[in-house]
């Protein structure tokens, strides 16, 4: 078996922190539903690893002689990866003998040298749509029907440079499913960021989520954004032969990867596509509209993952970013200050953001602006008659469609050209009451 891990992998092998003093250790890695985990046994409670379980639990026992690492190493006969921010939660015990489960958030394989992958200097990470969205393929065909062949061939495109810092890394791979007699080409595109200095990985993920947050409000389907790949400057790619071959990109496995979405059926339409809004730059000025107005947009995007919710759940996620938006844009566009924006009404604000989106949305926005004011301090306040399911529905719905055509404008995108996108949006279209 390759040195890989999978959804419902266990290895057996050793655990080690690279400390000397630290005693052996046989213990379980497994790849559940529930994440990565790692089973280590210990023989009585004043055993060291029982240390990492118990102290906080039961009084009297001996406190480990050292902080529970966060990184780990697991090695067996199959090869090496380390465990990248570990705790420990959950026990089973009897009087003597126990086994605690230790948890990682990451695993990055093939690594087997004392170095802090807590900390890295790259990271890589896969956004499901983006390749389909910047209109580019690593992947070209040739068919010749005479013959029966067909050439495929594979050749990364050009690189797209967001920032300094931040670029689109289109590529291919191949892989052959386990018991299947087919190979799989894949074609996508990787955000790549660098820093100058080892970081944190969420701090060097957080424009590949911001990318992500894009592909919501362009299409309003649930993408994914998941790291693939890591680097560290003191980890370069070494041959047998002692010497070094450059930068080393390390396979990431996520403890919770989440599956990217279907394949959309139907026509949905971008309500802004990548070209029209001026490419790189458009990607660039987005990632700096999300930085001034996260608070307002963040509890918008944040609703496209909530599932099998009531309607007033939607309404009450999206409110409060209704609420931010207008706010910002009296006080960080319209000079009104801070204090003034602050007690201004949600009428007002809400009215506010009608007037940005005039023209640009497939329903009259000042409507919106007074209807939804209603359905939603109908929900705020209790003293207030709450709205009726299909009433909260359609002001959930239009307030989605306003904050997706706000963001299009910011970005460039022509409030004809959107209007005429969101009139074929399904996801913009208005609930019905059934017969």
């Amino acid at each position: 078996m390759p040195n890989e891990l999978k959804p419902g992998t266990r290895r057996t092998g050793d655990l080690i922190d690279f400390d000397p003093d630290t005693p052996e250790v046989k213990v379980l890695l497994d790849w559940s539903e529930d994440g990565i985990s790692v089973e280590v046994p210990w023989s009585a409670p004043d055993d060291y690893y029982a240390s990492w379980f118990l102290r906080d639990g039961l009084q009297g026992l001996p406190v480990a002689s050292k902080p529970i690492p966060r990184r780990l190493m697991f090695a067996d006969s199959h090869g090496a990866l380390q465990l990248v921010n570990c705790w420990p939660r959950g026990f089973h015990s009897t009087l003597a003998s126990g086994t605690g489960r230790m948890w990682a958030r990451f695993a990055v394989m093939g690594v087997r040298d004392d170095i802090d992958f807590q900390q890295i200097d790259g990271i890589r990470s896969e956004v499901s749509g983006l390749r389909e969205w910047l209109g580019v393929s690593s992947v070209s065909e040739d068919v010749d029907p005479p013959s029966r062949t067909i050439t495929v061939v594979g050749k990364p495109a050009d690189e797209i440079i967001i920032s300094s810092d931040l670029v689109l890394v289109p590529t291919w791979s191949t892989e052959r499913p386990d018991g299947e007699d087919s190979i799989v080409l894949r074609d996508y595109v990787d955000c790549q960021t660098m820093s100058t200095t080892p970081a944190g990985w969420d701090d060097l993920a957080a424009a590949h989520r911001g990318i992500r947050d894009l592909l919501v409000l362009a299409r309003w389907r649930a993408e994914t954004c998941t790291v693939t790949m890591v680097t560290r400057d003191d980890d370069p790619l070494v041959t047998l032969d002692g010497k070094e071959h450059g930068r080393q990109w390390r396979d990431v496995v996520v403890a919770n990867r989440e599956e990217a979405p279907a394949t959309v059926s139907g026509y949905r339409p971008y309500v802004m596509e990548y070209d029209e809004i001026g490419g790189a730059a458009g990607v660039a000025r987005w990632l700096k509209l999300r930085e001034e107005f996260g608070r307002a947009l963040d509890p918008i995007v944040s609703d496209r993952y909530l599932q099998k919710v009531p309607a007033l759940t939607h309404l009450a996620q999206v409110g409060p970013g209704l609420e931010a938006l207008g706010y910002l844009l009296l006080k960080n566009r319209d000079g009104v200050g801070a204090e003034a924006a602050k007690n201004s009404q949600l009428r007002q604000r809400l009215d506010r953001i009608a007037a940005a989106v005039a023209g640009a949305v497939p329903f009259d926005a000042e409507t919106w602006a007074e209807t939804t004011t209603r359905a939603y301090n109908g929900i705020k306040h209790a003293n207030r008659k709450l709205p009726d399911d299909l009433d909260l529905l359609n002001r959930w719905r239009e307030s989605v469609t306003v904050v997706r055509a706000w963001v299009a404008l910011e970005l460039g995108a022509e409030a004809a050209a959107v209007k005429r996108r969101l009139e074929l949006d399904p996801s913009a279209g208005a609930f019905v009451a059934r017969v």
